[in-house]
C-alpha cells in the first residue's frame, strides 16, 4: 500500500478539525489499485498565539481532545538493542571504507532486521520513503559519510523500530495516519526523524514559542511554516492544565458580567463540594492583586472545571519594600487582614518540623507503591477524619501531588525517598486554624486568605512553613508574604518560580503590623472627626 499525502491548506476548516478526522472524511480521500490519497496536516508553528500564557491553554486543549496523539518530544526511547547498534556501526564503517550505491546501503539495513514494516503491506511505501529520505542526508552529507551521521541512523533505527509497529497496532494507516506533534528545540536526529515521518505521511505538527524554525537549521526548506507575530520563551508543555493564568485587565469588565449573568444560574452553593482543586496562579499587576482578593473565585480569569475537578485562580504573592503612599499601602494591608477567612501570623515557624519517621505510614497508605486516596484516609495518624469525605479525598489528593511535585527543594541531607516521607509527615501538621478555614471554603465562592508579615523580629522562615504555604496554596488559599525589608524567606525552598514579587519603593526594617494597624485606625478615628466637625459647621452656617 502506497500513501499519497497533500498538505492541507487552511480553507473552510482549520487544520485541527482535519487533524481531528479520519482520513476518509478528509478534503480529499481517493483510493485505487494499491495506492492511498489523502489530505494530511504538516505545519510548523513558530511563535505563541497573543502570549505565552494563551498558548498553554492552547496546547492543552488541543492535545486533551482525545484523539490519539504522539507526543514525539515526550517519548522517544534513549536505549537500543546492543545487536543493532554493533550491525549499524559494522555496516557505516563498511560504507566509510568502500562507498556503497543507496540501494546496496538499503538492502544491508533491510538484511539485518533494522527496518520496521517489513512484513507488512506497507513494506515497499517504508523502503521507498527511507530511499528519498537518504536521498536528502546524501545532499548535507555527501556520499553519506560522516561521522554525525551514526547517532542519526541509531536514532533512526531505535524511534522507528519502537512507534511504527506500535502505532500499525493502534490502527491501520489507510484509516488514520499517526499525528505527531513535536514541542521545543530539537537535536539533528530528532529533526531528521521528524522529517522521515513526514516523508511517510504521517500528520506532523510542530510548535517553537521562541521563533526558533528547527527545520530549516537542518536544510528542509519545504514543510509548511506559520510563523506568528508574537513569540515568548519556551516553557514546560503543559500536559496538565496550565498552573499559571494570566489577567487581562482590558476585559475584566466583560468577564465579570459575563459570569454574574450568564451563568449566575448554574452556580450554587457547595456545587464543587466532591472536586478535586486544581489551582492555577494569576499573574497579576499590584494593584490587581487587592481587586482580585476580594473577588469570588468563579469571578476570577480562569476559574473552571471539569470531570470531577474544578481548576481555582489564585494568588501567590511576595510585596518586598513599603510603599510612598504609605496611606494606601496600609488600608490595602488592613482590608486583607480583616477578610473574614483570612489567617494573619507574624512570627516563624509557623508550624513545628515533623519528627516522626513516616516510612511505615507511608507504605501502609500505599498500593504497589503509590500512595492510595483511599487507604490514606483509614490511616490512625489521618487528622482530617473529621471533615467532609470529600473535602478529606480531595487533601488526599493535594498531598499525593505536593509529593510527586519538585516544589519544593530537597535538602542536601535527604534522598528523593526521604524528602517524599518529610512531605508527607509535614503535611499531616497542618494547623487546626488552617484546616477551619478550608473548611468554610466554598470552592466557586470566596476563598481563605494566609497573610504573612515579617518583622524585623519575627523569626526565620523554615522549610515546614514553605511546605504549608504551598499546600494551602494548591488547596485554593491566596497567600500574601509582605516583607518590608525585602529579605528573603521562602525562595529558600522553593524550586519554581510560583511566587510572584512585587518591589515597592522603599526598603524599611522598622516596620511593625501592630503599629501600621493602629496608624489606620488612628487615620480612620481623624477622619470619623473631621468629618463630624464639617457637619456642625455646616448646621451652624445653615442656622444663621
Amino acid at each position: 500500500m502506497r500513501l499519497v499525502p497533500h498538505d492541507y491548506i487552511d480553507s473552510t476548516k482549520t487544520w485541527e478539525e482535519i487533524i481531528s478526522a479520519g482520513l476518509y472524511s478528509r478534503p480529499i480521500f481517493l483510493q485505487s489499485d494499491g495506492e492511498l490519497q489523502y489530505t494530511r496536516v504538516a505545519k510548523q508553528i513558530l511563535g505563541v498565539y497573543d502570549n505565552a500564557y494563551e498558548m498553554q491553554e492552547y496546547l492543552y486543549a488541543l492535545t486533551n481532545k482525545g484523539i490519539p496523539w504522539t507526543l514525539l518530544f515526550h517519548n522517544l526511547p534513549k536505549l537500543i538493542d546492543p545487536k543493532k547498534r554493533t550491525e549499524i556501526v559494522n555496516i557505516l564503517q563498511m560504507h566509510q571504507e568502500n562507498p556503497i550505491s543507496l540501494n546496496r546501503f538499503m538492502a544491508f539495513f533491510a538484511g539485518k532486521q533494522l527496518l520496521p514494516l517489513m512484513q507488512t503491506k506497507y513494506r515497499d511505501h517504508f523502503i521507498t520513503t527511507l530511499r528519498s529520505w537518504l536521498e536528502f542526508l546524501e545532499s548535507r552529507y555527501p556520499k553519506l559519510i560522516s561521522n554525525q551521521l551514526q547517532r542519526i541512523f541509531l536514532d533512526f533505527v531505535k524511534w522507528s523500530n519502537h512507534f511504527f509497529p506500535e502505532w500499525l497496532e493502534q490502527s491501520d494507516f489507510g484509516l488514520a495516519v499517526p499525528r505527531i506533534v513535536w514541542y521545543g528545540p530539537a537535536k539533528e536526529s530528532e529533526v531528521y526523524f521528524l522529517y522521515f515521518l513526514y516523508l511517510f505521511g504521517c500528520d506532523v505538527v510542530i510548535f517553537e514559542p521562541d521563533g526558533q524554525d528547527i527545520m530549516t537549521e537542518y536544510g528542509i526548506l519545504n514543510f509548511p511554516t506559520e510563523r506568528l507575530a508574537e513569540k515568548a520563551e519556551t516553557f514546560d508543555f503543559p500536559h496538565e492544565k496550565p498552573i499559571r493564568v494570566q489577567t487581562i485587565t482590558s476585559r475584566a469588565s466583560e468577564h465579570v458580567q459575563q459570569h454574574l449573568y450568564d451563568n449566575a444560574a448554574i452556580n450554587y452553593p457547595w456545587k464543587y463540594a466532591n472536586h478535586e482543586t486544581r489551582t492555577r496562579i494569576l499573574n497579576t499587576t499590584y494593584d490587581e492583586l487587592f481587586i482580585l482578593s476580594e473577588a469570588q473565585l468563579h469571578l476570577r480569569e480562569g476559574f473552571s472545571d471539569e470531570e470531577g475537578i474544578v481548576y481555582l485562580p489564585v494568588l501567590f504573592a511576595k510585596i518586598e519594600g513599603v510603599s510612598l503612599d504609605k496611606s494606601d499601602y496600609v488600608q490595602k494591608l488592613q482590608r486583607l487582614k480583616s477578610r473574614e477567612l483570612t489567617y494573619t501570623a507574624t512570627t516563624f515557624p509557623l508550624l513545628q518540623a515533623q519528627k516522626s519517621n513516616m516510612q511505615f505510614h507511608m507504605r501502609d497508605a500505599s498500593t504497589n507503591g503509590k500512595l492510595d486516596v483511599e487507604k490514606m484516609l483509614q490511616l490512625g495518624i489521618w487528622p482530617f477524619k473529621n471533615i467532609p469525605v470529600g473535602a478529606q479525598r480531595n487533601i488526599a489528593k493535594t498531598i499525593i501531588r505536593l509529593i510527586e511535585s519538585d516544589f519544593i527543594a530537597v535538602a542536601n541531607n535527604q534522598s528523593r525517598q526521604e524528602h517524599e516521607q518529610y512531605l508527607f509527615g509535614q503535611m499531616l501538621l497542618v494547623p487546626t486554624e488552617i484546616i477551619r478555614l478550608y473548611q468554610q471554603f466554598d470552592y466557586s465562592y470566596t476563598n481563605p486568605t494566609i497573610l504573612l508579615f515579617i518583622e524585623e523580629n519575627s523569626g526565620q522562615m523554615q522549610r515546614q512553613d514553605a511546605v504549608m504555604l504551598l499546600f494551602a496554596s494548591m488547596l485554593g488559599f491566596d497567600i500574601f508574604i509582605y516583607s518590608p525589608g525585602a529579605s528573603l524567606s521562602i525562595e529558600h525552598f522553593i524550586t519554581e518560580q510560583l511566587l510572584n514579587s512585587y518591589r515597592l519603593e522603599k526598603i524599611s526594617f522598622d516596620e511593625t503590623l501592630e503599629n501600621l494597624l493602629a496608624r489606620s485606625n488612628g487615620l480612620d478615628g481623624l477622619n470619623r472627626k473631621l468629618d463630624f466637625k464639617s457637619v456642625i459647621r455646616r448646621i451652624g452656617k445653615k442656622k444663621r
